[in-house]
């Protein structure tokens, strides 16, 4: 098991580092962005997102995770699957190219339709990558799964701002989402020395499709799902209405998903040789889920109430009506640690079958839950989010928990002392700022220092072992981060 762990350890230095780094880069160029240019243009960016997204789910067809999860996998599989990606590509973008004047209507905005087919080039332009990054994650090659990723985020960045500033309005965004894809393609060729043989197997294919059939409905499924919000949005209300959604959303997602992200790819990759060993999974989805709940608990009831300041402190007055809906879906937020968890479970294990399943009953509530709250409003929209994203969890919890005998009640155990401090924290940090400080900024500094202190002096006091674990995690962390940046400067002087 310490084996086990330092492997794990070493793998997150980079993921943690790529995820944290990618994510501080990528806010500060949001801001930068939502500064220069209207909500409305940003919502709609927003209507085109499940086109997107579901076209990017096809492309990928689930082989990517079918490539990390065979063990005997050869390079004939690989480069079956850069082919089959390439095909798919090109057929997906005619489709979107085709389709992009019946988007553009049933959204009644003109400009989507050249929109449409600008940004489906991302498809094509994707479709020689994709190996590629499976392959990193697959032999754990995260240093330069991080190397890609930053020049494609900052490439792309400069070029999205330099773009908003020449006043180019919504083609900012679209210019910034095709210089990503084009950097994180030339990146990935350059770095990594795999290349497709010419050679191409159906049966190869076919051995792959049991288990990527399954994650490319239930991916599809959770894309037309996950976006099927901002889509009605979009098309009941206005583009502006989904601008301040879909900023909300980002910031949400900003925090919540990257950490546990991060540690999801490392999990899945580091633990699929061990799927048949119940014991080892069970001692590492427990911990897992204690350590990433003891970290985003905190993180997201501070955001939760410092929200409105936030806001206008970084985005200007213009944002503050994405204030509530950042509340409330950062409520779903704080569950999305044990949801990737539970996921990746069901992936090491090999169940996507139940991966499926599970992804069919949570949007067979959505489908009911929109039906019951559209007539109401955004808030109401979300207000059902909050209850599907509730039930799902739980049976998600339960089913993924029972593979390895891990159970509601452990969950909860490992959950509440978190919970608990975490709400006090909270509590604290809302006192704080009812005192009358003035400028914006130092009331926010005083009250993250607060929270700080708080969750800090409660775990200390209760000596929490989650403390003492991350503590830990954080020392092994910075140590083996150190080593690897100091080999990977030395090797290169």
């Amino acid at each position: 098991m310490a084996t086990i762990k330092q492997k794990t350890i070493n793998n997150m230095a980079w993921s943690v580092t790529e995820r944290v780094s990618l994510q501080v880069i990528h806010m500060v160029i949001s801001i930068v962005l939502a500064r220069l240019l209207e909500p409305s243009q940003f919502g709609l960016i927003g209507m085109l997102a499940i086109f997107t997204s579901i076209a990017q789910s096809i492309l990928d067809s689930g082989f990517g995770s079918a490539l990390i999860q065979k063990k005997d996998a050869t390079k004939t599989d690989a480069s079956s699957i850069f082919y089959f990606n390439l095909f798919i590509g090109i057929i997906l973008f005619g489709i979107l190219f085709i389709s992009a004047p019946y988007i553009a209507n049933f959204f009644n905005q003109p400009i989507l339709t050249s929109l449409t087919r600008v940004l489906s080039l991302t498809l094509i332009i994707n479709a020689f990558s994709l190996v590629q990054l499976s392959l990193l994650r697959k032999n754990l090659d995260f240093k330069k799964h991080f190397i890609v990723s930053i020049i494609a985020v900052l490439f792309s960045g400069l070029c999205g701002i330099l773009a908003a500033f020449a006043g180019l309005g919504v083609w900012s965004l679209v210019v910034q989402s095709l210089t990503f894809s084009l950097a994180q393609g030339a990146s990935l060729w350059f770095l990594n020395k795999w290349r497709p043989a010419f050679e191409f197997s159906y049966p190869s294919l076919k051995s792959m499709y049991s288990f990527g059939s399954r994650l490319l409905i239930a991916g599809i499924i959770e894309t037309i799902f996950k976006n099927v919000y901002q889509t009605f949005i979009g098309k009941t209300y206005s583009a502006t209405d989904l601008g301040y959604y879909t900023r909300a959303q980002t910031m949400e997602t900003a925090v919540s998903v990257a950490g546990s992200m991060a540690l999801g790819q490392v999990i899945f990759s580091a633990f699929s040789p061990y799927q048949d060993d119940n014991d080892t999974l069970k001692q590492v989805h427990s911990k897992t889920i204690r350590m990433s709940m003891f970290v985003i608990l905190p993180v997201m009831i501070g955001l939760i109430v410092i929200a409105r300041p936030l806001f206008v402190f970084l985005l200007t007055e213009k944002w503050a009506p994405s204030v509530p809906y950042f509340q409330l879906l950062s409520v779903i937020g704080i569950l999305f640690p044990i949801v990737v968890q539970n996921y990746n479970l069901l992936r090491i294990k090999g169940r996507s079958d139940l991966h499926l399943r599970l992804e069919i009953f949570k949007y067979v509530m959505t489908i009911i839950a929109i039906a019951l709250t559209y007539k109401h409003g955004i808030l109401e929209l979300i207000y059902g989010q909050i209850a599907v994203a509730l039930i799902s969890h739980f049976v998600v919890s339960y089913i993924a928990g029972r593979l390895v005998g891990y159970s509601l009640i452990d969950m909860f155990k490992d959950i509440l002392p978190s919970a608990v401090t975490a709400l006090i924290m909270g509590a604290g940090i809302f006192f704080v700022g009812k005192m009358d400080i003035q400028i914006t900024l130092i009331r926010l500094i005083i009250q993250v220092l607060v929270g700080i202190f708080i969750y800090f002096l409660i775990n200390k006091l209760i000596k929490s072992p989650n403390l003492e674990e991350v503590l830990s995690i954080l020392r092994n962390l910075s140590s083996s981060l150190f080593q690897k940046i100091k080999g990977f400067l030395w090797k290169n002087r």
